[in-house]
């Protein structure tokens, strides 16, 4: 099978099944976008989404924030040398360019499992003395939690699932879908 068709458009085969649908994506996003409007209404917020994943949930949020000066960045991590046995070393592949100082911070990100990539980056922000640091994640996975860390906003909480699309890949396919689609028979 050719790399091109082994995840056609649709993304519905024998082994992925439609999970949730981009109408609910839309409605969580909007619901989240609400408790952040309050929350900031009048202010200024930093978005720092976590790439690649986070790109499509950032963009839409972004959208929906009314009376809130948004500022948009972006951070790309890598973890190396992780293994079984090892956690690994997590690098900085592209690093924040806004200056957060005394600045509202809310990090991005389309699923939090294990959690030890985010709290290195959350780490790592606080120490450049944000005002305020919050976590914004559309999809918790608290069972795979590693670290003791815990986003402010959580959009739904999923089941032990592998889940592809609205950002989220399969080897780098699949992050232009709009619905998500999870693994039918994990293994």
């Amino acid at each position: 099978m050719s790399e091109l068709n082994k995840f056609p458009t649709i993304f519905t085969s024998s082994q992925f099944k439609k999970s949730i649908d981009k109408n609910e994506i839309d409605t969580i996003t909007s619901s989240l976008a609400h408790t952040l409007n309050q929350r900031y209404a009048g202010e200024e917020l930093v978005l720092i989404g976590v790439l690649k994943g986070s790109l499509t949930f950032l963009s839409d949020l972004a959208k929906k924030l009314k009376d809130i000066k948004v500022y948009v960045d972006f951070v790309k991590l890598e973890a190396v040398g992780r293994d079984k046995e090892n956690n690994g070393t997590i690098i900085v592949k592209k690093d924040i360019s806004t200056n957060i100082l005394d600045r509202n911070v809310l990090i991005v990100e389309e699923v939090i499992d294990t959690g030890r990539a985010l709290e290195f980056l959350y780490t790592r922000i606080k120490q450049s003395n944000p005002r305020n640091i919050e976590i914004i994640t559309l999809f918790d996975k608290p069972y795979k939690r590693a670290v003791n860390l815990k986003a402010n906003y959580i959009g739904k909480q999923l089941d032990d699932q592998f889940i592809v699309g609205y950002g989220l890949d399969l080897e780098d396919y699949g992050r232009n879908l709009c619905d998500i689609y999870c693994l039918e028979f994990p293994n």
